[in-house]
Parts: structure tokens; C-alpha cells; sequence
């Protein structure tokens, strides 16, 4: 049965070209009724221009210049706002580097259709470069790492084995390729903007998680993502922000005892380990500078 429903797809780019036209082609590989918000948040006019002009083959793709660096949060806000204005039954967050499988979108709508209570869904995310190597699956909560549990993280599986099982109930879902319902706005809200890089995923599933609904991952459903875990979470850019947002997200979400205790963790376990993804990779001392002041900004901040 074709699936009628009418869908958003919100991209958010950053200084990059020829991965947002992977990405866009893989969602324009089907016959679905997608409309796609391209949001660009680089300050140089000649990568948005450059964008606009190799896509401008496509009827159905609106262009968002911002001119600057926004953020994840509040660009993806500006998308959900139009897609929402539009009176769009789903929306697909979908990373500028990441890229879905012909059957992905389909899948994910076909088990938020079939669940009532579920407001999210996200598929069974690969290592680009690895094809059969997981990134990313649902997430778990753990009260006593304050973190998240990933299934099968950083382990080679075979397709058929996802094939066969059914969507599970989790308790996070990566922002990297996610479908939300559009009841998820109404009754949860928008993503949170002062959390500028990281975090706003994490926050958002929890969020929805605490006001009495469900996030399914759906492992048969593919996608990839392009990215180096070494070196693209060992720069400062990147250090800074999840530092901060660890910090803000906890701060906000859990009572005091709670939060005191995460810090312990942050300082006597995240933050050596940090240390020693930096000397495996970058060996930048810029980045556990970073770090330490993303830290500090977290606990100021509200």
C-alpha cells in the first residue's frame, strides 16, 4: 500500500556540498510525498550558492540561508516551524553526512503508524565508511553511567540480522536520521536552542519519554552516516559543545542529587577518557582546553 502521508525532510548544512546531495538524493529514491527544507548554516554565500545551483534539478527543495551559524537546535526549529505551517504529517531530521537505505523511510513511518503511543522513530545507523559497521542504534538510559547504552555500538553485523527483528522501545534516538510526528511538536515542543551542538537529540528524547510517550527503533530500517569518530570528536569545536551540553542537559532534566552525581562522573571518568581520545587522535591540547571551558559554560548557564 503507498504510503500517503505527507512528509518534511529537514536538512541542516554546514560548510559542506557533495555529502547534502548524497543525502538528498538517497531521500529522493523513492515515491513518497516529501518535501525538503535545506537549512544553511555557513557563513560563505558560495557553498549556499553552490548547493542551490547543483540542486535546483529538484521541484520540491526549499532553500534556507542563514547566513551564520545558528546552531542545530534553533535551524531545525525554523524547518519544523514551516513544515508544520504546511500541515505536514511527519517530519525526517536528517544529518547533511548521513544517508538512508530505499526502504528506511517507509519502515519508520510504517511502525510510528502502528504504535499510537510513539511520537519518534529512528533506524539501524552504519559507519558510512564501514557499511556493516553499527554507529548507532537505540539508546538505554543508565542511571549509573548517566549516559546511554548503545546495542551492538562499534560492532560488525550483518544486515539479515536487523531484517528479521521488530521495532523495540528505547529510551534515546540520535538526531543524526529521526522521525518525528507532527503531535510530537504539539506535545513536546520544539528543540531546545540553547543547546547549540549536542545534547538537543538526547533532551528531546527524554523530553518525550517523561510526558508519557515512546521512541521506537526500527532496525530494519538503514542509513549511514559519513563520519570519523576519532578525529571529529577530538577537535575543540566539537569538545566545547559537548561538554557544555552534557552538563546543561543533566542540569535541566534531573533533580540536584542527581546532577551532583553525573559530575562526579564527568570529572573523574568522562573527562580522562576525553583526555585519551585526544591523545589517540588529534593530540590537540587546544581540545582539552576545550573541554574544561565547555564544562565551566555548563555550569553557569541555565
Amino acid at each position: 500500500m503507498k504510503i500517503q502521508n505527507k512528509i518534511y525532510v529537514i536538512i541542516v548544512s554546514y560548510n559542506k556540498v557533495n555529502s547534502v546531495i548524497k543525502a538528498v538524493e538517497s531521500v529522493m529514491n523513492n515515491d513518497l510525498n516529501i518535501e525538503i527544507i535545506l537549512i544553511d548554516n555557513s557563513e560563505n554565500i558560495k557553498i549556499f550558492n553552490g548547493l542551490k545551483n547543483k540542486l535546483e534539478i529538484y521541484n520540491n527543495i526549499f532553500f534556507i540561508n542563514n547566513k551564520t551559524n545558528l546552531g542545530f537546535s534553533k535551524a531545525v526549529n525554523q524547518g519544523i516551524k514551516i513544515a508544520i505551517e504546511n500541515k505536514t504529517d511527519y517530519i525526517l531530521l536528517l544529518n547533511d553526512d548521513a544517508y538512508l537505505d530505499k526502504n528506511c523511510l517507509p519502515l519508520l513511518i510504517n511502525a510510528l503508524e502502528k504504535d499510537k503511543k510513539a511520537l519518534l522513530a529512528g533506524p539501524t545507523i552504519f559507519y558510512e565508511k564501514y557499511p556493516n559497521k553499527v554507529w548507532h542504534t537505540g539508546g538505554y538510559f543508565n542511571k549509573l553511567t548517566m549516559g546511554i547504552d548503545i546495542p551492538y555500538k562499534n560492532k560488525t553485523v550483518d544486515f539479515s540480522f536487523f531484517k528479521i527483528l521488530q521495532p523495540k522501545k528505547v529510551d534515546f534516538l540520535t538526531g543524526c536520521v529521526l522521525l518525528l510526528k507532527k503531535e510530537a511538536i504539539e506535545k513536546v515542543g520544539f528543540f531546545d536552542e540553547n543547546l547549540f551542538f549536542y545534547g538537543e537529540d538526547l533532551d528531546y528524547s527524554l523530553r518525550v519519554k517523561k510526558a508519557g510517550f515512546e521512541l521506537l527503533w526500527v532496525p530494519n530500517a538503514f542509513a549511514w552516516h559519513d563520519i570519523d569518530i576519532i578525529k571529529y570528536r577530538t577537535t575543540p569545536f566539537v569538545l566545547y559543545n559537548l561538554a557544555k551540553s552534557n552538563v546543561l542537559v543533566r542540569k535541566k532534566l534531573f533533580d540536584r542529587s542527581l546532577f551532583y552525581y553525573y559530575l562526579v562522573l564527568h570529572f573523574f571518568l568522562y573527562t580522562p577518557f576525553r583526555i585519551y581520545q585526544i591523545l589517540r587522535g588529534s593530540k590537540n591540547f587546544e581540545s582539552i582546553k576545550a573541554w574544561i571551558k565547555g564544562t565551566i559554560e555548563g555550569l553557569k548557564n541555565d
